[in-house]
C-alpha cells in the first residue's frame, strides 16, 4: 500500500485542482491588495465615490470581477481536497485523526499568520470550519446541498434581520435616536481604530504593529463569525464536486460545465452588477437597505460567477487552448499555501514601516501594478522550485507535521 507521505505522482494528480489553485492565489492577491495598502478595518467603511474616476472604475471592477469570486473557489477546492483526503486508504486506524492534526496545524499556522503578518487571514477560519465540515463527510447529496445553500445565504438573512430590527426600531422617536447615536459611535469607532493602525503600520514598532494588527482582527470578529459559515457551505459543494469527479477532463465533465454557463454567467454579472452598485450605498457596520440588497446579490452572484470560471476554464483546457496560461498556474497551485503566505510577508514588507514604509501611500492602480509585479515573480519562483523539490516549503512543513514521521523534501541528491 502507498505511503500516506508519499506525494502523488504528476501522471496521477488531477491538473485542473492544481490550474484553479493557481488562478485562486492570483484573484486573492488582487482582493487583498487593497487592504494590504490600508488597513484591514477599511473593509468596514462604504466605498469612496469622491474618489477620481480613474481611480474608482479599476476599484469597482476589482469588487465585480474578482471580490468573493476567489475565496469561493478556494473553499470549493478545500472541500473538493477534503474529499480527497477523506477516501486515502490507511494501512492501520481511521484517517480522521489524521485531519484533525492536519487542521490544527493549518489553524496554528493561520494563527501566527494574523499575529506576525496580516489581520486578513483566512487559514485560521478554514480549519475552524474545516472541523464542521468533518460532520457532513457521510451527508447525502441532498442534505450537504440543503445545508450549503443555507450557509451560504446565512449572510444575507442575517444582515436582513438586522436591517429590519433597525427599521422596527427606528420607527419609534427613542429607538430612532439610540440607533443614530449607536451609528455615529460605531463610525466614529472604526475611524478612530483606522487611523491608529495607519500609524502604527506607518511608523510603529514591529510590536506596536503587531498590537495594532490583534485589535484590527478582534474587532472585525464579531462581522467574521457570521460571514465565515458561508465558507463551510461552500467546502460542502466542493466535497459534492469531488464525489463526483467533476475536476476531472474528460467529455462529460467539459458537457457539463459547457451547459452551465449559460445559465451561470448571466446570472452571475446581473448578480454582481447589482452587488458593486448597492455596495456603493451599503452600510455594513449599520445595515440599512442597500446592505441587504448588496448581501443577497452577492450571495447568489458570486458563487454563480466562480462556476462560470471554472466552466471557462473546463472548457478551454479541454479544447487545448491556451495551454502557456495553464502551465505558468500549475506550480503556483501546486505551492499555494506558500504563495499565499509569501504574498502576506512581501506585502507586508513593502507597507509596513519596518519594510519600506509604503503603508497609505499608494492607490489602487499602483496596487493593480504590484499585483501584477508579485505575481509574476511567484509564477517564475513557484517553476523553479517545483522543478527541483517536491512540495513547496510550508506544503513540506504541513505534512511533516500532519503525518508526524519523515517527508523527502527534495527531488533529487547530489
Amino acid at each position: 500500500m502507498k505511503n500516506l507521505t508519499t506525494p502523488l505522482p504528476a501522471s496521477e494528480r488531477i491538473i485542473l485542482l492544481d490550474i484553479l489553485r493557481g488562478f485562486a492565489i492570483f484573484g486573492i492577491l488582487m482582493v487583498n491588495m487593497k487592504i494590504f495598502i490600508h488597513p484591514v478595518n477599511v473593509m468596514m467603511l462604504r466605498p469612496s465615490v469622491d474618489q477620481p474616476l480613474f481611480l474608482l472604475i479599476p476599484d469597482l471592477l476589482i469588487k465585480f470581477l474578482f471580490e468573493g469570486k476567489f475565496y469561493t473557489l478556494f473553499s470549493l477546492l478545500f472541500g473538493y481536497g477534503f474529499w480527497i483526503f477523506m477516501n486515502k486508504k490507511m494501512e492501520t486506524g481511521s484517517i480522521i485523526p489524521v485531519f484533525r492534526r492536519r487542521l490544527a496545524v493549518l489553524l496554528l499556522v493561520g494563527v501566527l499568520h494574523i499575529v506576525l503578518l496580516w489581520a486578513g487571514d483566512i487559514l485560521f477560519f478554514y480549519a475552524i470550519f474545516g472541523f464542521f465540515l468533518l460532520l457532513f463527510r457521510k451527508s447525502s447529496d441532498r442534505k450537504a446541498v440543503i445545508w450549503g445553500a443555507a450557509l451560504i445565504l446565512l449572510p444575507a438573512i442575517v444582515t436582513a434581520l438586522t436591517w429590519g430590527m433597525m427599521a422596527l426600531g427606528s420607527s419609534f422617536p427613542e429607538g430612532k435616536a439610540a440607533i443614530d447615536a449607536a451609528a455615529a459611535e460605531s463610525s466614529r469607532s472604526i475611524s478612530e481604530m483606522i487611523e491608529r493602525s495607519r500609524q502604527a503600520y506607518g511608523y510603529g514598532s514591529f510590536s506596536e504593529i503587531v498590537n495594532a494588527r490583534i485589535k484590527e482582527w478582534t474587532a472585525l470578529l464579531p462581522g467574521l463569525l457570521f460571514f465565515y459559515p458561508a465558507v463551510l457551505g461552500t467546502f460542502l459543494f466542493g466535497m459534492l464536486a469531488a464525489r463526483k469527479n467533476l475536476a476531472v477532463s474528460n467529455a462529460a465533465n467539459t458537457s457539463f460545465f459547457r451547459r452551465c454557463l449559460p445559465l451561470s454567467l448571466p446570472i452571475g454579472i446581473a448578480g454582481e452588477a447589482v452587488y458593486t452598485y448597492a455596495s456603493l450605498h451599503a452600510d455594513m457596520a449599520m445595515p440599512n437597505g442597500m446592505s441587504v440588497l448588496a448581501s443577497f446579490s452577492h450571495a447568489v452572484g458570486a458563487p454563480a460567477l466562480t462556476l462560470s470560471y471554472i466552466g471557462l476554464i473546463m472548457v478551454l483546457f479541454e479544447k487545448g487552448r491556451l495551454s502557456w496560461l495553464w502551465n505558468a498556474l500549475v506550480p503556483v497551485g501546486r505551492m499555494a499555501l506558500t504563495n499565499y503566505l509569501m504574498q502576506s510577508l512581501i506585502c507586508t514588507s513593502i507597507f509596513l514601516s519596518y519594510g519600506l514604509g509604503m503603508s497609505g501611500k499608494l492607490n489602487i492602480l499602483h496596487g493593480i501594478a504590484l499585483v501584477m509585479l508579485i505575481y509574476f515573480l511567484q509564477v517564475i519562483y513557484s517553476r523553479y522550485w517545483i522543478s527541483e523539490f517536491r512540495f513547496g516549503p510550508a506544503e513540506w512543513v504541513w505534512r511533516r507535521l500532519t503525518y508526524l514521521s519523515p517527508v523527502s523534501f527534495r527531488k533529487k541528491c547530489g
